[in-house]
């Protein structure tokens, strides 16, 4: 034994060295051959780049080279999701990821959207693949993951990033797995008790826009054109994604006079970072600072000269599952209408390293490929999805990076074809807007609600909401807009959105505090990212008002729930009992009626971990829990009654974190509990966890709090699902202190300081400042003290800076 821990510790550091022998050149000249022109990439002491070039191209071959050198294990992992392909690296354990992918064929649509892009879009895309290839054609050392899987990676191409975009906009999508749910629901309880446990959105929360559209003074000149309708000149015959905050406020409501933009966006945490913050400037006039994503050009959510914008996600309904009969021979045909029509079939090689290959028959029809045999379901389905149409909904992302108005804007999110988002906008005059994206389907008849049968014809999508007539709002009469995954507009909206909003506590909570503040300031925003108040939890305390348990651990139990503040902190008791009460009132009261795969489903388990972790059915059973504790008839108390139920899930938790936190409750701490790992795909390795996977670490709040850190149904407590991925806060007042934090760092590579730098400012609400001004960065910046949220060091000399010159 003390031989093999020994030849562990000997593995472990001759690791570390290899770590640190991986690391990237980040100072002085290197020689790239696509450059025209020298480019400068300073780094900060964050490691976060500003990249300075004479002209877009080459600005964007420093991007592409820059994500490679800090990102490229991750971009590997990403292009080889996105086409199917990580088996060929990994082995047999991703299999289901690759058939996902296959199926749902984003290499496929990448080819096919190439051709819809224009033709400025395209030369990004070169440029930007340019500088991912100079990297690996000047043979730099590779991260160290590459080593270990003895992998060298082929060289990239623009339809590898189109493809990661693909499966971006799908797993943004939402729509059809709801579907599913609901159908399993309705067949096993009936539609009148089904309904009890569906999507509801709980009338005492907030719309985004609660008194429908509402636009002063706008009007985009020649969008028609812009938003091209797929259905017209090819018939629906013929064929052809998780949550987020986002607020801005108005010049009457903010401390500054100006408006002020405050986003952030909730996502599975792990490390790398799903983001790289970067500051692109080139002299031809681009010049944008924000999140980006490692694998594709551009800026996604930040800032310009004139404008910010942010996003987050809509949950407008728009994919649905059709029910497909399909013919006896098994060739590909399936019924619709009164004959057979021929879908398409692909034989897709799925390479897997060390076995033989697979090969997924994919079959294709005008609704969609099949995807029945990736779930649990014996009749043959279609998914239908606005994400799996060839579309230039990639150029939109690009147009957002320069736009100065918000005609542009608009023109902007007219591209975007998909995914459907909630796009904020506050620009330099003291305008704030905000526009749904995306393409909503018309049904020739259905609301969405449910699979529907394929073959009849009646179901049908036959067009789509007119862009015009999407949900929108510029400087709205209230003076904010706020933006949290909730219902969008009333029942008079006169088109279907659908009806899988997140439940709108979050929502509430915002505008809660944006009420309670006169003026608001950029320092009231951070705060309010970070509040973890919950307002399902105090309700549900209010609901136990007249339960008075028999035994000692039901009354121990209950006693600290109602000594409980509502803030569910790291160090919050009550908010333990809440969340594990919670828990196990929902087995108790479920598990009669639903086998465990279902359960999950119902609370929310998504069909893939990697690719579609939960459905929109999660956060839906808080609201409907409300309504049944609030109900002493409802039918899931008939086995033991009401009181009964909850005395027993009141001492189930009590002896739950008795067991599992020590026999004192003053030790029940939520973030002992509840913890965050940032975790790395090579975590699960025997010995290598340590090395790569961060954490854990204590955190508050749950999937109901602004700060969102939920978990998944079937493995609670940690924070394991969706977390804040990213924070920015502009005020147009004082833009060039603009604020952000992403975690664990910006670099992928475990050995170097910017791998976990910024876990403890993420944790404890600092930010980095967004520097702007070319004064900021250039000269100056690596010999003063630059004003931020979180202390720097007593000097800038950690900054780096690198010329990349033209061989």
């Amino acid at each position: 034994r003390l031989k093999m821990m020994n030849l562990l510790h000997h593995q472990v550091t001759m690791l570390k060295s290899l770590f640190r022998h991986r690391l990237p050149q980040v100072n002085g000249r290197i020689y790239l051959h696509p450059l025209s022109q020298p480019v400068t990439v300073y780094r900060d002491e964050w490691g976060i780049p500003h990249i300075y070039a004479a002209n877009r191209g080459d600005l964007l071959i420093a991007q592409g080279f820059v994500h490679a050198q800090d990102r490229l294990w991750q971009m590997e992992l990403n292009r080889r999701a996105a086409k199917g392909e990580l088996c060929a690296l990994l082995g047999p354990l991703p299999l289901h990821t690759d058939r996902l992918a296959r199926t749902l064929g984003f290499g496929r649509l990448a080819a096919a959207s190439w051709k819809y892009l224009p033709e400025e879009a395209r030369d990004d895309l070169r440029a930007y693949t340019a500088g991912v290839n100079a990297f690996l054609e000047n043979r730099f050392p590779l991260p160290v993951e590459f080593s270990l899987v003895h992998h060298r990676p082929q060289l990239w191409d623009a339809l590898d990033c189109l493809a990661y975009g693909r499966l971006h906009m799908w797993a943004l999508t939402t729509g059809a797995f709801a579907e599913l749910v609901h159908a399993e629901l309705v067949r096993q309880l009936g539609p009148e008790k089904a309904a009890d446990l569906s999507l509801r959105y709980p009338a005492e929360n907030p719309d985004t826009l609660p008194g429908g559209g509402e636009v002063n003074q706008w009007w985009v000149d020649g969008l028609a054109g812009v938003w091209t309708n797929p259905f017209l000149g090819k018939g629906v015959q013929d064929g052809a994604g998780r949550g987020s905050n986002g607020w801005v406020i108005g010049p009457a409501r903010s401390a500054s006079g100006q408006a002020i933009l405050c986003n952030d966006m909730h996502l599975p945490v792990g490390t790398p970072s799903l983001w790289h913050f970067q500051h692109l400037h080139s002299t031809d006039g681009f010049h944008a600072a924000g999140f980006t994503l490692p694998g594709l050009p551009h800026v996604m959510a930040g800032r310009n000269g004139h404008i910010a914008w942010g996003a987050t996600l809509s949950f407008v309904d728009c994919e649905d599952m059709f029910l497909e009969q399909l013919h006896p021979a098994g060739d590909g045909r399936y019924r619709f209408r009164d004959g057979w029509r021929q879908g398409e079939v692909l034989e897709e090689e799925i390479v897997i390293r060390g076995r033989p290959s697979h090969t997924e028959r994919v079959v294709v029809t005008h609704h969609g490929p099949l995807i029945h045999h990736l779930l649990r379901s014996a009749q043959p389905v279609a998914l239908n999805s606005v994400a799996l149409r060839p579309d230039a909904a990639m150029d939109g992302f690009r147009l957002l990076n320069t736009a100065g108005n918000w005609n542009e804007f608009v023109t902007a999110v007219a591209h975007i074809q998909a995914p459907s988002l909630n796009l904020i906008y506050a620009d330099a005059d003291g305008n704030i807007g905000y526009y749904v994206s995306g393409r909503v389907p018309l049904r020739q008849q259905g609301d969405g609600a449910l699979p529907v049968p394929g073959w009849t014809g009646e179901y049908e999508w036959t067009g789509e909401i007119p862009f015009a007539e999407m949900p929108h709002a510029l400087n709205p009469a209230q003076g904010y807009i706020v933006t949290a995954n909730h219902r969008i507009v009333g029942d008079d909206y006169p088109y279907e959105l659908g009806k899988m909003w997140c439940n709108g506590y979050r929502a509430r909570r915002i505008e809660q505090l944006i009420a309670a503040q006169p003026r608001i300031a950029p320092a009231d925003c951070r705060c309010w990212q970070m509040d973890v108040f919950s307002l399902p939890g105090t309700a549900l305390v209010e609901a136990l008002a007249d339960v008075k348990p028999v035994g000692a651990d039901g009354r121990l139990a209950l006693n600290l729930l109602r000594q409980w503040d509502g803030y569910l902190t790291p160090n919050s008791i009550g908010g333990t009992i809440y969340a594990v009460f919670s828990y196990e009132i929902t087995r108790l009261l479920l598990a009669p009626h639903f086998d465990a795969p279902f359960l999950e489903e119902l609370l929310g388990k998504g069909i893939n971990p990697f690719l579609h972790p939960t459905n929109e059915f999660s956060g839906n059973w808080t609201a409907v829990l409300r309504q049944v504790l609030a109900d002493e008839s409802h039918w899931l108390w008939e086995k033991q009654g009401r009181t009964a139920v909850i005395e027993e899930a009141l001492t189930r938790a009590a002896a739950f974190c008795r067991q599992k936190l020590g026999r004192n409750p003053a030790k029940w701490q939520w973030g002992r509990l509840h913890r965050v790992t940032f975790a790395h795909a090579f975590g699960l390795v025997p010995g290598l966890r340590r090395l790569f996977s961060l954490g854990p670490y204590p955190v508050g709040g749950d999937e109901n709090t602004v700060a969102q850190s939920g978990f998944l149904p079937d493995q609670p407590y940690d924070n394991n699902a969706v977390s804040v991925s990213s924070r920015f806060i502009l005020d147009w007042g004082d833009p060039n202190n603009a604020q952000a934090i992403l975690a664990p760092g910006q670099s992928g590579h475990p050995a170097s300081s910017h791998y976990g730098d910024l876990i403890e400012p993420w944790l404890t609400g600092r930010y980095f400042k967004v520097v702007w001004e070319v004064e900021g960065v250039t000269g100056t910046l690596w010999n003063r003290k630059i004003a931020s949220s979180i202390p720097p060091p007593s000097s800038w000399a950690t900054g780096c800076k690198s010329i990349l010159w033209k061989l």
